[in-house]
């Protein structure tokens, strides 16, 4: 058990971004990491012999950093500090800095630097961001922690264990094992409220904060089911030019993320009959009138969440009558797969893997089910226990060797700086 997980994947792929000469973005909802993300990849770049004064680590919510909410006055102090080498700059909540855009265009032009910027999405995403940063930018989306990361933290004492916690409260890093579960609820409550308030309504003037928590409920009462805005307009009787813009802001601010449909016929993608789910299962838990049968609801929300933890491409896929839960598409690469509470009885075993007869060509299928069941091949199809599907380990992941051993000296030497934070 530890204090605190080092996000392995994100921290991999920021160390892979260190070789493209390109801006990086770290995106993603509130509260999912991104600062601890930030931190930990500080400490990667000393461990990794980068000098000290060549590190220039901005948190834009400290007090102390409030300076450089003057985006001129941030330009002239690293313009100033440039001694030759190469300079990295971190910048976490780079939306508190006037004109940041523009900031950090001029610093990748007239010094050589390497820029790392961070925010919440509702901000980095309001416009398009290959606009806003001329040339080419890197952008990476953080995800709350993945199963295996919940069973580190020791929040349960076996997977399975960790698995329920995680369909009960979410997987978000502020959470952790010695909290109760009103505490935890509370704490997720507040989070939610933080994204409606400062991530939704305080970004349109006039916006009414009562419909757009109706409509955040209904999105999380209907996870799993095709939505549309006339839908949302005809239930919660609201013109469709509300419907659309408070969904157009809700999605920006990644409390939930949008699955298209793919035709596999026609090979396209659909406009029409999209699904919504939610970026932290453990929101739905603080819902006024939460369901209590809706079990494979949130094993399909969890299925769709770790294949775009694994950088799927993910889709609803459409096949004459049929429906496949997701389709990933990756370099060409096509998986289906299907997610079921149960399939011991015999005619839900067939219903889930009819669909996938009617599929032609190459392509994983893969059946992913609630049942305690080995992992096991039928009719081309592997089915599997949800719990060993999240358990699998990330093959580009290296956890053993030295690697690891530098992981580990990262986290004590984190540890040491939450402590000194916290006295």
């Amino acid at each position: 058990m530890s204090e605190t997980v080092i996000r392995r994947k994100y921290l991999h792929k920021l160390k892979q971004y260190r070789k493209l000469d390109t801006i990086k973005v770290v995106t993603g909802m509130r509260r999912t990491g991104k600062t601890v993300i930030m931190e930990q990849f500080r400490q990667i770049l000393l461990e990794e012999g980068v000098p000290k004064e060549d590190i220039l680590y901005i948190d834009m919510e400290s007090l102390k950093n409030r300076r450089y909410a003057d985006g001129m006055k941030l330009y002239e102090e690293i313009i100033e500090r440039f001694n030759g080498r190469k300079l990295y700059i971190l910048i976490d909540e780079v939306q508190f800095i006037t004109e940041w855009e523009r900031v950090v265009n001029s610093l990748k032009k007239d010094i050589d630097c390497d820029i790392y910027l961070s925010g919440s999405n509702a901000y980095l995403l309001s416009n398009d961001i290959s606009t806003l940063l001329t040339g080419r930018n890197t952008s990476m989306t953080v995800l709350p922690m993945s199963l295996p990361e919940l069973v580190e933290l020791g929040m349960g004492d076996d997977p399975n264990d960790a698995f329920m916690t995680y369909l009960s409260f979410g997987a978000l890093p502020v959470l952790r094992p010695f909290h109760s579960g009103d505490n935890r609820l509370k704490r997720i409550e507040d989070i939610k409220s933080d994204i409606i308030l400062k991530d939704i309504c305080n970004r349109k003037e006039k916006i009414d904060s009562v419909k757009v928590r109706k409509v955040i409920d209904y999105l999380f009462s209907e996870i799993g089911n095709q939505i549309s805005v006339e839908k949302i307009s005809q239930q919660l009787n609201i013109s469709t030019s509300t419907a659309s813009e408070y969904l157009n802001l809700i999605k920006e601010s990644m409390l939930f993320i949008q699955a298209e449909r793919y035709d596999l016929k026609g090979k396209k993608i659909l406009k029409s009959q999209p699904k919504f789910y939610c970026t932290d299962i453990g929101m739905r838990a603080t819902q006024p009138f939460p369901s209590e049968n809706d079990f494979g609801r949130k094993l399909e929300n969890t299925v769709f969440l770790e294949l775009l933890r694994r950088d799927k491409h993910v889709y609803i896929g459409n096949i004459g009558n049929y429906e496949v839960d997701f389709i990933t598409i990756d370099e060409g690469v096509v998986e289906y797969y299907q997610v079921s509470q149960t399939i011991i009885d015999p005619s839900t075993k067939e219903r889930e893997l009819r669909p996938f007869r009617h599929i032609s060509g190459p392509g994983e299928r893969t059946l992913i089910t609630y049942d305690n069941v080995p992992k096991y091949r039928e009719e081309g199809v592997t089915i599997i226990n949800i719990v060993d599907f999240l358990m699998e380990q990330d093959t580009t992941m290296i956890t053993e060797g030295p690697v690891h051993d530098a992981h580990q000296n990262i986290l004590q030497k984190f540890e040491e700086f939450i402590q000194i934070c916290s006295d």
